[in-house]
C-alpha cells in the first residue's frame, strides 16, 4: 500500500489546524494582492522582528488597525507578515502563557503608513517600526482631507523633559530662545549656526528627592515654570533674570491640572480650516506603547477630521501654545530612549 495518500491527508489536517488556531486568513478569503512596496516593508519588518525576538520562536499575533486601511488590506498584510515570519522559522499560535506576544499596530502619518511591531516575552519588551507608501490605495475620485496635521521636532535629549517652548530673545532682535523644563533644572538655548546652543541653566532646588512621576508646566507669557515642589520666575526672554526656588508641595488638585496630559490627553486649539475649534487628542495607550495625535472638531471625539500623526513612543505632555494655533508635545522615543520636544501645527488645503 502506498504511503503518499495518508501522508498527504496528515499534512492537510496539520495545516488546517494551524490556520484555525492562528486565525490566519486563507488566500481564498483575501482578495487583496499586496503591492510590491508593501511587501518590501513587511519583509523589512519581519527581519527586524526576527533579529529582536530571539530566542523566542513562537508568537501570539494581535493586529490593531488605527489607520485608513480597510478590512481587506489588514487581512492581506497580516497574512503576508505571517508568511514572512514562517519563512524565517517562526510560528504563530493562540495566546498561551509563557509564549512571546507580538502586537502589530497599523497607523499612518501625514505622508505614509507607519507599522509598529511590539514584541513581549516575559518582562522583556522591544519595538520595531517601518513605514510604507500610503497613496497606493487612495480611491479614485476621493477628495483629499482639507486639514493636515504636521509635526516638527524641535529638540531631543536623554534627560527627561517636562515642558518646553520658544520665546523671543530680548537681547537679540529677531532671534528666539528655546526653554526646556526638566525635573531638576530649567535650561535656555540660543540658536546659532543652524543649531541650538546652551546659554544658561538654572538648578531647581527640591526639599525632597525628585519623584519619578514629577510633573511640571511653563507659562511662557507670564515667565513662570511650576513643578510639584519648585517654581522658576523671571523674564524668559532674558534668562539672566530667572530664579528658581523650592516651595511647599502643591495640592493634588493643582498637580492634576499641571499634569493635564495624563488626566485629559488633549489640547484645544483656537480654530481649524473651517473656523471651528479644533481638539487634538492622544491615543488610548500607556507609557509603554507608541502613540498618536488625532484631530477632531467635536469634543466628544466622534469623527476625526485628519489623518493621525504617529509617534514612536508615548506622549507625555500635550499643551496648546500661547498663540492657540499650535500645540507643544513632549514624547519619548521607544527606539532611542530619547525624550523629544515637538510642535504640532495645522495646514489647510484642497
Amino acid at each position: 500500500m502506498r504511503r503518499l495518500p495518508r501522508l498527504f491527508f496528515l499534512r492537510a489536517i496539520i495545516v488546517v489546524t494551524f490556520l484555525t488556531l492562528t486565525g490566519w486568513p486563507s488566500r481564498a478569503q483575501s482578495t487583496l494582492q499586496v503591492p510590491p512596496e508593501w511587501n518590501k516593508a513587511l519583509d523589512t519588518l519581519a527581519e527586524k522582528i526576527a533579529a529582536t525576538a530571539k530566542p523566542a520562536r513562537t508568537f501570539s499575533l494581535d493586529v490593531r488597525n488605527i489607520s485608513s486601511l480597510n478590512a481587506g488590506d489588514v487581512s492581506g498584510l497580516r497574512q503576508t507578515l505571517v508568511e514572512d515570519l514562517t519563512g524565517l522559522g517562526f510560528s504563530m499560535t493562540q495566546k498561551v502563557p509563557g509564549e512571546a506576544q507580538l502586537q502589530l499596530t497599523l497607523s499612518e502619518s501625514a505622508e505614509d503608513y507607519v507599522w509598529v511591531a511590539e514584541i513581549r516575552h516575559g518582562e522583556a519588551r522591544e519595538v520595531v517600526i517601518v513605514s510604507a507608501v500610503r497613496n497606493l490605495v487612495e480611491k479614485a475620485g476621493a477628495g483629499k482631507p482639507s486639514l493636515t496635521l504636521q509635526r516638527k521636532l524641535v529638540w531631543e535629549q536623554d534627560e527627561r523633559i517636562l515642558d518646553f517652548g520658544l520665546v523671543p530673545n530680548g537681547n537679540a532682535a529677531g532671534a528666539s530662545i528655546l526653554v526646556v523644563l526638566q525635573p531638576d533644572k530649567i535650561a535656555f538655548y540660543d540658536h546659532r549656526a543652524e543649531a541650538w546652543h546652551l546659554n544658561r541653566e538654572i538648578a531647581i532646588p527640591h526639599a525632597r528627592p525628585v519623584q519619578r512621576n514629577v510633573g511640571g508646566r511653563m507659562d511662557l507669557q507670564a515667565g513662570t515654570a511650576t513643578l510639584v515642589d519648585g517654581v522658576c520666575v523671571g523674564e524668559f526672554q532674558r534668562p539672566e533674570t530667572v530664579t528658581c526656588k523650592s516651595v511647599p508641595s502643591v495640592p493634588d488638585a493643582d498637580l492634576a491640572l499641571m499634569q493635564g496630559n495624563i488626566v485629559e490627553g488633549h489640547a484645544a486649539l483656537a480654530s481649524n480650516c473651517s473656523g471651528s475649534p479644533l481638539l487634538l487628542s492622544t491615543g488610548p495607550g500607556d507609557w509603554t506603547e507608541p502613540d498618536f495625535i488625532q484631530a477632531y472638531e467635536d469634543r466628544n471625539q466622534r469623527e476625526p477630521i485628519a489623518q493621525p500623526i504617529q509617534f514612536p513612543g508615548p506622549i507625555l505632555a500635550l499643551w496648546p501654545s500661547e498663540d492657540g494655533k499650535t500645540a507643544r508635545v513632549v514624547s519619548r522615543n521607544l527606539q532611542t530612549g530619547a525624550y523629544e520636544a515637538s510642535t504640532v501645527s495645522v495646514s489647510c488645503g484642497d
